[in-house]
Order: C-alpha cells, then sequence, then structure tokens
C-alpha cells in the first residue's frame, strides 16, 4: 500500500514538473512583452494601456486608421519613445538596457529615412552592424560577409558600390531593408515597410518577413494595406485612438464589427472562392468612383504607392513622363491608368512632354511626387507649372534629390510658391 502511495507521490511531482517545464517553455518563446504602456506628448495621450506578449516566430500586423498610434508603439518597443508602462525584450527590462543592447535585439526600419549623403549603399546596409562594433572600431572582414549576405536576399547586391541618393525609392526600400537584417536582431519592427514599393516589390518584402518568422524571428509591423496584412500576418493587432480593440487571428480581427469601430465603415467581410483567404468589401468607400482626376508625376519607384492609394479611394487617375522599365509605370500598367511614355536615358521629347501637359489640364489635382532630379526629367518640372492645384510630396530634401546643378531647383523652389507641401504619409489629409 505504501508502495503506491510513493508512486502516486512521484507521479504527481513529475506532473507537476512537467507542467513547470511547460511553463518555462512558454515563458522562454515569449520575446517582447508590454504591461500597461502609456504614452504621452506633454499633456496629450497617444497610447493608452498597451498590453501584449508577443513570441517567437509571430509575424505580427498592427493595423488602424492614421493616428491610432502605430509608429509610436514601435517607437516605445525600440526605446526611442519613452512611455509609462514595463517593455521587456527576450525577458530583459528595456530600461535597463543600453542602447547597443537594445540594437542587439530590436531592429526598426523607419517608414520615411532620409539620406542626403550619396554613401555607397553596402556601407548604408554595413551600419545595421554598429551594436556589435567596439569603440572606434571599424568593420571586420565578417561584417562585410553578414552585409552581402541580406543584399544578395533581398536582391540589392547590383547597387553595392551606387550611391543610395541615386537609386529609386523602392530600391532604396529594399537596402534599408537589407541594413535592418543585417543587425541580425530576433525582433524585427517595419513601419509601412513597402510605402514606396510597387506591388512586386511589395509582396516580396512580406514574403521576406514570412520565411524570417519561420526562422524563428519575430516581425511586428505596422501596415496599411489590409489586405495584404490578412495574407501574410499570423496575428492582427488593431488600434484606434492609441489603444487596442481587437487581438487576435486574421479572421478574429477582421471583422464587420471591429471595422466598423475602428475605421467608421461597413464593411462586408468574406471568404473569397478562389484565393480562399479573407477578403473584404467597404461599399461607398474604395468602390465609388470619385469625381475628380488626379494627375501623378513620378519616376524611379516615387508614385506607386501614391497610385495604389488613390486607385483604392476611386480617383480617375493619369501620370506622366514615364520611361519603359521604370516601376511606376510598371505599376501604372497593372491599374490600366493612362500614361504618357518616353524611352529610358533619354530627355522626354515633344510628343511626351504635351501629352504630359495635356493630363495635366485635364486634372483638378497634380501631384508631383518625392523623385529624383535629372537631365532626362527635367521638362517633368517645367510641365507642372501648368497644374491648376499642385501638391508637391516632400519627404527628403529637394537639395538631395537635384543631380542638374541646380537647375531642377530653381525651378522647384518656383513650383513651392503655389503648391501645397505635404509627405506620403500625410497626402490623405490634402487629396
Amino acid at each position: 500500500m505504501r508502495t503506491n502511495v510513493e508512486d502516486m507521490k512521484t507521479n504527481i511531482k513529475d506532473k507537476k514538473t512537467s507542467i513547470e517545464d511547460k511553463k518555462t517553455n512558454i515563458e522562454a518563446s515569449k520575446v517582447l512583452e508590454i504591461s500597461e504602456l502609456d504614452y504621452f506628448i506633454e499633456n496629450f495621450q497617444i497610447l493608452r494601456k498597451i498590453n501584449l506578449s508577443i513570441s517567437n516566430g509571430e509575424f505580427v500586423g498592427l493595423i488602424g486608421p492614421n493616428g491610432a498610434g502605430k509608429t509610436t508603439l514601435l517607437k516605445c518597443i525600440n526605446g526611442i519613445n519613452k512611455g509609462k508602462g514595463q517593455i521587456s525584450i527576450n525577458n530583459m527590462k528595456l530600461e535597463n538596457l543600453s542602447n547597443k543592447k537594445i540594437a542587439r535585439g530590436v531592429a526598426l526600419m523607419h517608414q520615411n529615412t532620409n539620406v542626403s549623403f550619396p554613401l555607397p549603399a553596402i556601407d548604408v546596409v554595413l551600419a545595421g552592424r554598429y551594436p556589435y562594433l567596439g569603440f572606434a572600431a571599424g568593420e571586420s572582414i565578417n561584417d562585410y560577409r553578414i552585409a552581402r549576405k541580406y543584399m544578395k536576399y533581398t536582391s540589392t547586391s547590383q547597387f553595392e558600390k551606387k550611391p543610395i541618393t541615386t537609386v529609386s525609392g523602392g530600391e532604396r526600400q529594399r537596402i534599408f531593408f537589407a541594413k535592418i537584417l543585417t543587425q541580425e536582431t530576433n525582433i524585427i519592427l517595419l513601419d509601412e515597410p513597402t510605402s514606396n514599393l510597387d506591388i512586386a516589390h511589395e509582396e516580396q518584402i512580406f514574403r521576406y518577413c514570412s520565411e524570417l518568422c519561420a526562422d524563428g524571428k519575430t516581425v511586428v509591423a505596422a501596415v496599411h494595406d489590409l489586405k495584404i496584412a490578412s495574407r501574410y500576418c499570423s496575428r492582427l493587432i488593431l488600434l484606434k485612438d492609441g489603444g487596442i480593440i481587437a487581438d487576435g487571428r486574421v479572421d478574429e480581427v477582421l471583422t464587420s464589427k471591429n471595422l466598423s469601430e475602428a475605421y467608421g465603415v461597413n464593411a462586408l467581410v468574406y471568404r473569397n472562392r478562389i484565393t480562399g483567404l479573407l477578403d473584404f468589401y467597404i461599399p461607398g468607400i474604395d468602390n465609388k468612383k470619385n469625381k475628380e482626376r488626379v494627375h501623378i508625376i513620378g519616376g524611379g519607384g516615387s508614385a506607386s504607392g501614391v497610385i495604389r492609394q488613390l486607385f483604392e479611394k476611386g480617383y480617375e487617375l493619369s501620370a506622366g513622363v514615364l520611361s519603359d522599365g521604370d516601376s511606376d509605370l510598371n505599376c501604372a500598367e497593372v491599374f490600366e491608368i493612362k500614361c504618357a511614355v518616353n524611352k529610358p536615358f533619354s530627355e522626354i521629347e515633344d510628343e511626351a512632354f504635351n501629352e504630359n501637359i495635356k493630363y495635366i489640364k485635364e486634372a483638378e489635382i497634380t501631384i508631383l511626387c518625392n523623385m529624383p532630379f535629372g537631365i532626362y526629367n527635367l521638362r517633368n518640372l517645367e510641365a507642372a507649372k501648368q497644374a491648376s492645384k499642385l501638391i508637391i510630396i516632400e519627404d527628403e530634401s529637394p537639395e538631395g534629390r537635384d543631380f542638374t546643378d541646380g537647375k531642377a531647383l530653381e525651378i522647384y523652389n518656383q513650383l513651392k510658391k503655389n503648391a501645397i507641401i505635404t509627405t506620403y504619409a500625410r497626402l490623405h489629409e490634402v487629396v
């Protein structure tokens, strides 16, 4: 009888040990924990009582309307913003870590990164190794090996020696993605990572993230496009007015009720029979044709995000002058947008120039994108003088984008006198 009692005690002890082991494994898998996080700018509260626990291998999408607090939350996790509450990364309190120690655990890719100095792309990517370098120490052969590894992974190896100021917006975005991968952290934070990318490269970035999560890394991304978030993210966190209103699987978060609460729209959510993925229809908003016509002047990947954003809002669009082979032209063709087109690596010819002016005069609004200026596209600035209402997207200083010895800058500054100046992130506020 005593033996049976002892055996029972042993079994109970073994089960308790097993349970404790499981608890330990669950705790060990948590790489990010946030408790009661508030964040204020002066007396204005941006984040309200954020409580989160995120584990290895999760691909978390932060979604919500503009001003919901997505970017602010990412900056709190990275230690840039100092909020009230507690954040732990890899079971260590953020407040107890130096900047370098944080950078070894968390990498943040900002939505817009201004680069005015023509550094070779390899030097930009190598900057991701700074948390591992000693004082005044240069990069080692191993650092170069790691940087080139991720440039190859992101298909940017061909830009290694090219000045970062001369590549397109989409190419620059992929180079900065290679930079944060070179940081080799197990937590990756992305703030609108595909804002300057065409459709093909947008999908590619999210596929990269899925692969990284499959390898055990954790990705937390602020995502504007709900459809791409639903396709790739394993978990969604819906924010509104600085607080979390839904957190869970895609089908748990993207419901008619939640979208109505967050965005103020009546959305029909359904399972797409062709793709098998969750999809949604927003009557009267995404699918209603807007009466205003908008002409977009871009190039080098600077216009793709603008085209997608305005197309989804139902604006009638035109674009130009774009060159054959330009990712902006590819994007415009996907959406069947009328374009003024010129052959690549040559100055804009009269036919394309006049067609561009025709589209500008037909449009109520003309948008000049945040593009580099060279002798080949100088006439695009001349054409913009014909706009009845001009909006200029200025995410980067025009001085750093002028490669015409000041000719483009002179015209640009004239245009600014009668234009609305905004950023890509705030374009929705003026259109």
